[in-house]
């Protein structure tokens, strides 16, 4: 029996990333180094996991020091690589394309282990073909890729030449957010008074704010649809750190509220129970973690045709679909909303919907899938 350790490779690891990989790594077995961030803020790593926090670029705002602290960590990894000779490096994310295939090229050649990568997305977002050439390499040299979806699969087989066999399907499982009961029951008062949601349908775009989500042309349909951006019966929040997205068009609106800000675990479900319909009016993605937020919170949610975000919808309801991202057909579907509160409560409440889609993205299934793809 092979008894090297596996290594677990998650330069970011913070916020949910960090849930992703707790949740991942607890429902496999057998000894596992978790290289991760010195930022790393979820729950500690069950006793099997041995956590090394060898990244620490994460909070550095200047990108030549960034790129000193990356290459500095994967100084620090190389020796830990040679002691360890792991049987399967499983890597999550790059940071620089061109360094890290290198390095991983030449860890596959001096351990002998097997490369398995999880692509989140087939190419990171927002960069076009830049890193291609990179990613082409990487997806040639791996022993086995995981990605979310079975669209995120065929779009990875159309756009490199590499064998069916090696690509599986592991979904991305729930996200469990670790707030504070007690702490949220605290601030709820102070969160009543900042939000005022009371008798509005409310509908929510949370989280890192970037191009990609499609809030830019939300605000926009919302600012100039007289009967969403003049009604006091709804409500518009768009809370979350914004990433260079001109959000301008809502200014001077009464119910819209912009919130630039990183925000709390407990105001984030805070924001989710009092939320009617999460919108993801994405251009691009792969599959969204914040969906499964949405999932593990029984939040409904609107959603456009791309990537896997209209996947959970075929194993049971659990809001609606946008066909393609457009200002009209945004427009109508959040007017319908509004106008149909019934069915939207109807929903949220469908527990016999929301127990399918949790049973269908818990980690204990996806772990098994998970530790089958590192000992094929």
């Amino acid at each position: 029996m092979n008894t090297r350790p596996y290594i677990y490779i998650d330069p970011q690891s913070i916020r949910n990333l960090a849930i992703y990989d707790y949740s991942l790594l607890s429902n496999i077995e057998g000894e596992i180094h978790y290289i991760c961030s010195s930022h790393y803020d979820y729950k500690a790593m069950p006793q099997h996991v041995h956590q090394h926090s060898l990244f620490c670029y994460n909070n550095l705002s200047n990108n030549r020091s960034k790129a000193l602290s990356y290459l500095w960590s994967h100084l620090r990894l190389f020796f830990l690589l040679l002691r360890v000779r792991p049987r399967v490096i499983h890597l999550q994310w790059l940071r620089i394309p061109s360094f890290d295939v290198a390095f991983y090229q030449l860890m596959k050649w001096l351990t002998g282990c097997k490369l398995v990568f999880t692509a989140h997305n087939v190419l990171p977002h927002d960069t076009g073909n830049r890193h291609k050439h990179y990613y082409g390499r990487l997806y040639a040299m791996a022993d086995a890729i995981i990605v979310h979806t079975a669209i995120t699969r065929q779009e990875l087989l159309d756009t490199f030449d590499i064998p069916e066999s090696k690509v599986h399907v592991i979904a991305h499982g729930l996200l469990q957010v670790d707030y504070s009961a007690e702490a949220l029951e605290q601030q709820r008062a102070n969160f009543d008074a900042h939000y005022q949601t009371e008798g509005c349908m409310v509908f929510s775009a949370l989280g890192y704010q970037y191009a990609y989500k499609g809030v830019d042309l939300l605000t926009e349909v919302w600012a100039t649809t007289p009967e969403l951006r003049d009604n006091p019966r709804c409500k518009l929040l768009l809370v979350g750190k914004n990433r260079g997205v001109d959000l301008s068009a809502a200014e001077g609106i009464s119910n819209v509220m912009v919130d630039d800000r990183v925000i709390s675990d407990e105001e984030l479900i805070y924001l989710l129970e009092h939320t009617d319909v999460y919108l993801l009016p994405y251009r691009k993605i792969s599959q969204s973690g914040v969906l499964m937020t949405a999932i593990a919170t029984s939040t409904p949610v609107l959603v456009t045709d791309v990537g896997g975000l209209t996947e959970p919808f075929a194993i049971a309801p659990m809001g609606w679909v946008l066909p393609k991202l457009d200002a009209d057909q945004l427009r109508a579907q959040l007017l319908w909303l509004l106008h149909h509160p019934t069915e939207v409560a109807a929903m949220k409440q469908d527990t016999e919907a929301w127990n399918k889609l949790r049973a269908y993205y818990d980690w204990g299934r996806i772990g098994k899938l998970t530790q089958a793809v590192y000992d094929i």
